[in-house]
């Protein structure tokens, strides 16, 4: 039976968290889903991790890559493989309410154009203590919002397979705002949303690409945002890259300073 569903945890290096993502991901409200956890090329023992989930849930298909190919490349390995029409991504150090996937299913469902739906998501550090969120966070349509934040984090995104492979999946000139350049390029021609409900956690530790590359996901930020501009052929929304280019040019101990007097993650 096909499922409605396919869910990807894209894996590096992530022993420590990978069991607690993948739990809850099975432990999901919706029952007709594949779980596909893509091992980028770890050091550790994630793969072992991913392969005894296999054996004892038939819903689970661990899928080792052997080297290092980058989240953008693995990622679309993995939308190769999945069999569903609609896919999630879930990092495999963050983790999901248990009625997550149905909920984005079914605002999918509901509106034929809808090519992505994010949620918002509680932020907690490495034990696990809540902070204030870092991420911007809209609601409802937010193809307005693209140029000027990023309001669905790649783990928090529910997606139709098709609109992404015809989109060119992610592309792997982008290391860390790769969702980001893909909501541009599909908000040209499809809806873009998000669910005002809290449906996930985001897990801001030493390892999340906030905090080890702040800078390089900036640029990349600018970058993408750049090239929506000249593919649509206006100005308009130029003014988004003002504030990543400012936040780039800001020292970073300036920054983390701020952030820990707000309860931020640094």
């Amino acid at each position: 039976m096909t499922p409605r569903l396919s869910a990807i945890i894209g894996v590096y290096n992530n022993a420590a968290t990978l069991e607690r993502a993948i739990d809850s991901l099975l432990a999901q409200t919706l029952g007709e889903l594949e779980l596909i956890v893509i091992d980028d090329g770890s050091r550790d023992d994630s793969p072992q991790i991913a392969r005894a989930a296999a054996a004892t849930d038939r819903r689970v298909r661990a899928v080792a890559l052997g080297e290092n190919v980058g989240i953008s490349r693995s990622l679309n390995h993995a939308l190769g493989l999945a069999r569903a029409p609609v896919v999630a991504i879930q990092d495999a150090d963050d983790y999901s309410e248990p009625a997550r996937l149905e909920r984005q299913l079914a605002a999918l469902d509901a509106d034929p154009d809808l090519a992505v739906v994010g949620c918002r998501m509680r932020e907690v550090d490495e034990q696990g203590r809540e902070l204030a969120p870092r991420t911007r966070f809209a609601a409802g349509d937010v193809r307005g919002v693209l140029l000027r934040f990023n309001p669905i984090p790649n783990t928090s995104a529910a997606m139709r397979r098709d609109w992404v492979l015809a989109a060119g999946g992610y592309d792997p000139r982008y290391r860390y705002a790769m969702e980001h350049d893909l909501w541009l390029r599909l908000a040209e021609h499809h809806g873009i949303g998000a669910l005002d409900e809290m449906l996930a956690t985001r897990t801001m530790g030493s390892a999340n690409v906030a905090a080890r590359a702040e800078r390089a996901q900036l640029a990349e930020t600018i970058r993408a945002r750049a090239a929506a501009l000249v593919r649509r052929r206006t100005l308009r929304g130029a003014g988004g890259i003002v504030a990543p280019a400012i936040s780039y040019i800001t020292p970073l101990a300036l920054k983390r300073q701020r952030r820990r007097q707000i309860g931020q993650a640094p």
